[in-house]
């Protein structure tokens, strides 16, 4: 199975979540690895390749031997130490930076040890390029039938669980960082700023909210307000997202960016925003 995702979408805390909760673990006939997770290094080659997953399975000799010894080795190693599924992260290493190619002695040399362990393998890399790599290399692409993307959280007025969605990530996150959104603006309201100033990306949603935290914390209080939202979207996420209005400095009732986005509340929407805020104010 392949999994894509815009960078800061949570591709990687994903799969790495998934794999602590199948750690390692000992027995008489040695350690088993339920679970085999590794960042694909950069700059990749067969034989870097090779070694790094050795040395993530435990051979105290993984950059040792010619090529054949080494694989031979992951072979054996992945199969003894029961593993039941292998985690490739950052899979679009396998394009190179300079020129754009893919790399296809590694990608050869990957199906060869698919085909030899039988084991699942999940390849998890930036939006369109897991895709480009295995365009490449057909004998691969037939490998990987399941193909899945891990989408950014949307904002639609017209579907309420999709708000709601969003809503309740947004709550989680407050809880995970100990300290709680400003009160002095509807919530559906800030909300929509929320989205519209991370673009629904759960990696900027949390950079935004840690960096307020820090600010909130500097000041001794333990709400956050629009002024630390509004100094951490300029502090760490303005120069990511080039082009979008700062959508805290202003504390008028409803904000309109500059270029808003598609999905935008529009007036005619008004009464259908409220009844939704009822709805999590109840939850």
């Amino acid at each position: 199975m392949s999994l894509e995702g815009v960078t800061g979408a949570g591709k990687s805390t994903l799969v790495q979540d998934y794999a602590r909760a199948f750690p390692r673990f000992l027995r008489d006939e040695g350690v088993r690895i339920p679970v085999f997770y590794m960042e694909t290094p950069s700059p990749v080659t067969v034989k870097g390749m090779a070694a790094a997953m050795l040395e993530q399975l435990g051979d105290p000799a993984a950059h040792r031997g010619t090529q054949w010894s080494m694989n031979s080795r992951l072979i054996q190693l992945m199969i003894s130490c029961g593993v039941e599924i292998a985690i490739l992260d950052d899979f679009h290493h396998l394009i190179d930076c300079e020129t754009n190619r893919v790399l296809t002695k590694v990608s050869d040399w990957l199906k060869v040890l698919i085909k030899e362990t039988g084991l699942p393998f999940l390849v998890v890399g930036i939006e369109d390029t897991v895709e480009q790599i295995l365009d490449v290399n057909p004998q691969l692409s037939r490998l990987f039938a399941a193909r899945e993307e891990l989408e950014p959280f949307e904002w639609d007025l017209s579907d309420e669980a999709c708000v709601c969605e969003f809503a309740q990530f947004v709550t989680y996150a407050e809880e995970a960082i100990g300290i709680t959104l400003p009160d002095d603006l509807p919530r559906m309201e800030l909300l929509y700023r929320l989205h519209y100033a991370t673009a629904g990306v759960v990696g900027n949603l949390m950079n935004l909210l840690r960096f307020a935290a820090m600010i909130a914390q500097e000041k001794k209080v333990d709400t956050l307000d629009l002024s630390a939202l509004a100094s951490a979207f300029d502090r760490r996420l303005s120069r990511h997202l080039k082009g979008k209005t700062n959508p805290f400095e202003t504390e008028e009732e409803h904000f309109v960016a500059s270029s808003p986005p598609p999905d935008a509340e529009a007036p005619s929407k008004r009464k259908q925003a409220v009844s939704i805020a009822e709805v999590l104010t109840a939850r």
